[in-house]
């Protein structure tokens, strides 16, 4: 083991062996804690809330290692993903890689669905050893080449957490986080007067609970379609809620839930795998309305 790898790492390993003793443990007893004769008194995996499979990801792709390489604080930035919370980096792809200065590069690609949308992040050493973090994005458009290829570019932002890693300020930080203000600009409407503005103060705590994502849709011309998905075990009584445009109309709102409403005039199901859709919603039948007044559906809870 290299003597200077991330105390990070290390903690990791203990962590590992620790979990590795209670499943034997577990196999023997009903027990959730190892004797002091083990060396480890009252572990608990789930108690320490550390997401053992999405740490493993990370480890096994190099990516505690590169951080070490670059001089990323990974008990600063990495480790708090392994965190078991609401956050979107365990269904990115992370690689280790190069920068355009030769240097080693840490990427978390967001998934497929969400791509251009929802920023690729990066972190790498510039040439003057000092360690930096960017977030590039394709959409919306701005300076195609001439051949009309979509170019990557990067979006303004501070520090080296990752986008998702702190819990928002705000709703409005909250969407902006999201690029739910770039979506509606693209859509031709005002984020804070249609989707804020209306909301009481519940139903700001409620929409703060719920994941906003943009994801194109061939329905909407391939265009951004905006997402709003609370918690789906809630499905019956909270929807999740989609704006976007199909061309013709210049913005549409469907609330979806998982029961009948007296709204209700579709019923509709996704199955899994489906491009351009958030994999929150596959697997059921949904029943949903068009409506045209665009207001959140939650907004007077």
């Amino acid at each position: 083991m290299q003597t200077d790898m991330n105390k990070y790492n290390l903690s990791i390993y203990a962590a590992f062996i620790g979990a590795a003793l209670l499943t034997s443990c577990a196999n023997k007893s009903d027990s959730h804690s190892v004797s002091k004769n083990s060396g480890i008194v009252d572990i608990n995996v789930n108690a320490k809330g550390i997401d053992f499979d999405f740490i493993t990801t990370l480890s096994a792709a190099g990516i505690f290692r590169a951080a070490n390489e670059i001089g990323l604080d990974a008990d600063a930035y990495l480790s708090p993903l392994g965190d078991i919370t609401n956050h979107p980096y365990r269904r990115y792809r992370w690689s280790v890689g190069y920068h355009a200065n030769g240097g080693v590069m840490i990427s978390a690609l967001p998934p497929e669905e969400e791509m251009g949308w929802t920023p690729w992040e990066r972190w790498y050493k510039d040439s003057t050893g000092i360690v930096r973090k960017e977030s590039w994005v394709l959409y919306p458009l701005k300076n195609p080449t001439a051949s009309g290829i979509a170019l990557w570019y990067r979006i303004e932002e501070d520090g080296l957490a990752p986008l998702f890693l702190n819990k928002p300020s705000s709703l409005e930080d909250q969407l902006s986080r999201a690029r739910i203000y770039e979506a509606a600009k693209v859509l031709g409407f005002d984020a804070n007067e249609v989707l804020i503005k209306p909301l009481t103060e519940k139903g700001r705590k409620y929409y703060e609970q719920c994941r906003w994502v943009v994801v194109p849709h061939i329905l909407g011309v391939d265009g951004p379609v905006i997402y709003i998905l609370p918690p789906m075990n809630h499905s019956d009584e909270w929807p999740w809620e989609s704006w976007y445009s199909d061309g013709k109309t210049a913005l549409i709102h469907h609330p979806h839930f998982t029961k009948k409403t007296p709204e209700t005039t579709q019923q509709w199901r996704e199955y899994p795998g489906a491009p351009q859709r958030p994999p929150e919603i596959f697997g059921v039948d949904w029943y949903w309305y068009n409506d045209p007044s665009l207001k959140p559906t939650m907004a007077n809870l």
